[in-house]
């Protein structure tokens, strides 16, 4: 039987890091707050990147602000976090993603950057669209757009 031995640390920063011993060694497991990317993730678009690839719309939605405006598919409008979460849960259910490929990354000096990503799911391809703004070291999605790509 094997020995697991879990290490949990709090920094001040608000990162969790959780070390598993499985006598190969330590693996580190990183859980970050809502608004901070954790100390793995050298922006947000590694953030990004992993939760569209795993479809988690819950993990995405602690990005947003208490609000954000949403566009998925034929539904758009500004949605409180949890509404967002649930119209992001239900595209996702329909359309689990199977490659996300990030196709431009626009950062300027206004606070704001621009991700575009393509994501192909077992029926169709989207083009996303995520509007990120900075605000006092926390990064938060402002805007979250889902668009049909048109078939070739």
């Amino acid at each position: 039987m094997k020995k697991i031995t879990l290490i949990i640390c709090l920094s001040v920063c608000m990162f969790m890091h959780l070390f598993v011993n499985n006598n190969s060694g330590y693996a580190k497991v990183c859980y970050h707050s809502p608004y901070i990317l954790a100390p793995d993730m050298s922006d947000m678009n590694d953030a990004l990147l992993l939760h569209l690839r795993a479809g988690s719309a819950k993990n995405l939605a602690r990005f947003f602000g208490s609000n954000v405006t949403l566009s998925i598919l034929n539904e758009d409008g500004l949605y409180s976090k949890f509404q967002g979460e649930m119209l992001l849960q239900s595209f996702f259910s329909k359309n689990k993603p199977s490659t996300v490929k990030l196709l431009q990354k626009i950062t300027n000096k206004t606070n704001y950057s621009y991700y575009v990503y393509q994501l192909t799911s077992n029926k169709n391809s989207f083009r996303l669209f995520v509007k990120v703004s900075l605000s006092k070291n926390i990064e938060t999605i402002e805007e979250f757009r889902v668009e049909k790509q048109a078939s070739k």
